[in-house]
């Protein structure tokens, strides 16, 4: 069974898999290169590539303009999240990871993270126990509203409830 193919685009360009900008038809692997930017983003805090607005007509170009480069202050980025990235940053859509192929990496499974570190992983992460307190006297649907919680006191007369102001800009 063969994917379906688009045409059209719209989003912002240090977004977009290099087969968009040269305006080739695409499948869902422009998804899982959105993915990888989003986590690179996230993990070294800024774009993986420069967004020149440039299109790139040629696929020596693409593999010239899509170097992934990390920056110096994400010199402690663990070898196996540069893996994912490099996975989800390919700039061949057919050899690209899938969704799939992401979810099971070894980084985002929490497999690589040192025992001590919890946070160097996603899969490491715990949930708080206030969430997952939340979470089960509101049957289990975030944001949903639900009867108070009886470990959580109320405010003293020497502590008054907190207020929220909200200003526009």
């Amino acid at each position: 069974m063969q994917e379906p193919v688009a045409r059209t685009f719209l989003g912002t360009r240090g977004y977009l898999a290099p087969e968009m900008l040269q305006r080739r038809d695409y499948t869902r692997a422009v998804d899982t290169w959105a993915l990888g930017v989003i986590v690179f983003v996230l993990l070294c805090g800024c774009l993986p590539f420069d967004d020149d607005s440039a299109t790139v007509p040629s696929d020596d170009l693409v593999k010239a303009k899509f170097v992934l480069r990390f920056p110096r202050w994400a010199k402690n980025l663990s070898p196996s999240a540069k893996d994912l990235l490099s996975h989800l940053l390919d700039v061949n859509p057919r050899t690209r990871y899938t969704a799939e192929q992401a979810l099971n990496h070894p980084w985002v499974q929490g497999q690589t993270a040192p025992r001590d570190n919890l946070l160097a992983s996603p899969g490491r992460i715990r949930k708080s126990p206030a969430l997952v307190g939340s979470l089960r006297t509101n049957g289990g649907v975030p944001g949903r509203k639900c009867a108070p919680n009886p470990e959580r006191t109320p405010p003293t007369p020497q502590q008054p409830p907190r207020t929220v102001r909200k200003t526009s800009i």
